[in-house]
């Protein structure tokens, strides 16, 4: 039996323009398209590990708007477990230019109702970390309150899984709660002062995470910990949108950890996955499906 996966992060509604050519500074470039669909990196690694067959709860913030009744029915549909508390503050949106020559892109958020998920929030959802097995979360959330959250989960004897993104400032204390923390080579080289992939995992290492997981876009990813390192080719694939490739990996890594794989099966099924999300436009809409895994 699968078991029980509580996230914790963001939702928002993600605007995207693909263009050709990214616009410099002072200049107006002519994009090709337009598209708006859910995103959030907390509501995107639910999703995904949702639709591979995982049992998921979400909790979120949107706010009293259009754009929170726009996402309340999106997960509603997509038949996602959301505890979704309503804010004062906008749902969170963000903006994202895609240059279509080389899929790279540049996102602005605008956090909104996202920085409003209070410790109390976490309290009253209890239950969750009484029946809940695994945590995964990230830092589009206020750090005081993915701190508290990491703390308990691993004291409610949780596997906590931690996609540090964006890069903020956390207190080091509570890195020893931490099983797998994941970043991609960006974010491993602002935590930990250090360009090497190995020797900035292994600096994290020592600040009390177990184990270190860089996620290296086309290059695949790697797992350092102190007693191996383990390296995962990537699938090579035709992309055209890595909007939300990173949280495709991680929701298909926690599937597959949730059936009892081990880390390298995990590692190789998230690969698959992420390379399969690169290929269509979109954020959860690109997200695979169990039935698409061949």
């Amino acid at each position: 039996m699968s078991k029980h996966i509580v996230v914790i992060g963001s939702v928002a509604i993600d605007n995207t323009i693909f263009t050709q050519v990214l616009p410099g500074a002072g200049t107006t470039t002519i994009a090709d398209s337009y598209f708006q669909n859910i995103g959030g990196k907390g509501a995107n690694q639910a999703c995904a590990a949702l639709f591979l067959g995982s049992d998921v709860t979400f909790i979120g913030a949107v706010g009293n708007d259009n754009n929170g009744e726009m996402v309340k029915k999106f997960l509603k549909e997509n038949k996602l477990d959301a505890r979704l508390i309503t804010s004062k503050q906008p749902t969170g949106v963000a903006f994202i230019m895609l240059e279509e020559q080389t899929a790279e892109n540049r996102i602005l958020i605008i956090q909104g109702a996202n920085n409003d998920i209070q410790i109390d929030d976490i309290k009253k959802n209890e239950d969750l970390f009484k029946k809940g097995d695994i945590l995964l979360t990230q830092f589009e959330s206020p750090i005081h309150t993915i701190e508290y959250v990491i703390k308990h989960a691993k004291e409610k004897e949780m596997l906590v899984i931690v996609n540090p993104a964006p890069i903020k400032k956390v207190d080091e204390k509570y890195y020893k709660y931490i099983d797998y923390f994941v970043p991609n080579e960006h974010e491993l080289e602002a935590l930990s002062g250090e360009s090497d992939v190995i020797k900035g995992a292994k600096i994290l290492l020592t600040k009390g995470v177990k184990n270190v997981i860089v996620t290296l876009g086309s290059k695949g990813s790697v797992l350092v910990n102190e007693n191996e390192i383990i390296e995962v080719a990537p699938h090579k694939v035709h992309a055209i949108d890595t909007t939300a490739a990173g949280d495709s990996y991680l929701g298909a890594l926690v599937n597959k950890l949730a059936e009892g794989k081990n880390i390298k099966a995990a590692m190789k099924f998230a690969s698959k996955c992420s390379s399969i999300t690169v290929t269509r436009k979109g954020a959860i809409v690109a997200l695979p499906h169990k039935k698409d895994i061949k």
